[in-house]
């Protein structure tokens, strides 16, 4: 959704504490703009969008800053039809990656559902995006105490948390280490000089990250006044994956209710992981608790639950990780606790 606002045009919609941020992304976003285009010249910026209000905001951000960017959505199998359809309709621009895999497919190889603390389908699909590339994402400190600590220029490696600034410091070490020539990160252009990210790394920038939910909106809203995904207005507070691990009881409820052939699938995959050997011992007593949340140590569940980490998976029958047999015939419905029946 290419707009036809300038950039004083929107400043004087925003108010002052938004126009500073705005001013702030948009610096941000100039500065780091050669070594984007280091690494990708025809490109720039890899842009990871979702359909989401924050990445909304991030695409329009980057596109009031005047830099070279390609937009991306890498696709899960478990994204929300409204959300397609919307970035279809007002983002055609937007890059749709269709995933190699379904989750579901993905699920039953590793032999484990995706969970809160092994959350192995942000891998999986998100990310390896832009591998690399200078990364554009649309977190923000406000989201989580997770993502609080995060920084607005990161390697995805875990090299390196900070500011362009100190992205320099860490760079010009690095050179030091192997004897070559200092080059500053504002003025490489060659990906030879670049010398911050290899192989499947990146570089990721995050413009948004001191933005608060109310300044997106008024920046949506009022200032580029574009349409968003009508989900948000249906009470949804997140619109990512269908059954997210992070989300919580009531929204996996309702999303079930509203698009049952998810719950559908994960079933069959369940029900394949169960019939192919089941779910390894060790990754189920790591990552999956009964679903009362209480810690039993019996019959193979884990003595280290938590009432955090209750409702993933209940495994129906306890003989399968060595404890006493169950006398109870196998319920696939209980099984699927992670999306909540």
């Amino acid at each position: 959704m290419k707009t036809n606002i300038t950039l004083e045009e929107a400043m004087e919609r925003a108010t002052g504490r938004l126009r500073r941020k705005m001013e702030y992304s948009i610096s941000l976003l100039r500065k780091a703009e050669r070594i984007a285009q280091s690494y990708d010249k025809e490109n720039g910026f890899y842009l990871a969008f979702s359909g989401g209000k924050d990445s909304q905001t991030l695409f329009h951000i980057t596109e009031l800053a005047g830099v070279k960017f390609q937009a991306h959505m890498s696709l899960t199998s478990v994204d929300p039809p409204d959300v397609i359809r919307f970035v279809k309709r007002n983002y055609p621009e937007v890059e749709l990656i269709a995933p190699k895999k379904s989750i579901y497919a993905v699920a039953v190889e590793k032999q484990i559902l995706p969970t809160m603390r092994v959350r192995w389908c942000c891998n999986e699909y998100k990310e390896g995006a832009g591998a690399g590339k200078v990364t554009l994402i649309g977190i923000r400190h406000e989201e989580s105490s997770r993502r609080k600590a995060r920084k607005e220029v990161e390697i995805s490696s875990k090299k390196f948390s900070g500011t362009l600034e100190g992205l320099d410091v860490y760079r010009a070490k690095q050179k030091k280490k192997t004897h070559s020539k200092e080059t500053n990160i504002t003025n490489a252009e060659e990906e030879s000089t670049a010398g911050c990210i290899h192989g499947k790394e990146s570089l990721l920038i995050s413009p948004i990250i001191h933005w608060t939910e109310r300044d997106v909106w008024e920046f949506l809203n009022d200032v580029m006044q574009v349409a968003h995904c009508n989900l948000y207005d249906e009470g949804y507070r997140r619109i990512g994956c269908i059954g997210c691990p992070m989300a919580n009881l009531k929204q996996k409820q309702r999303e079930n209710q509203r698009w049952p052939h998810v719950k559908r699938n994960w079933i069959k995959a369940i029900i394949a992981i169960r019939t192919g050997g089941g779910i390894r011992k060790n990754s189920y007593q790591k990552n999956i608790w009964n679903p009362s949340g209480t810690a039993s140590g019996k019959n193979g569940h884990p003595s280290t639950a938590g009432k955090s980490d209750a409702g993933y998976i209940l495994h129906p029958d306890p003989s399968h990780w060595g404890g006493k047999k169950s006398e109870k015939t196998e319920d696939y419905g209980r099984v699927f606790r992670m999306l909540v029946i």
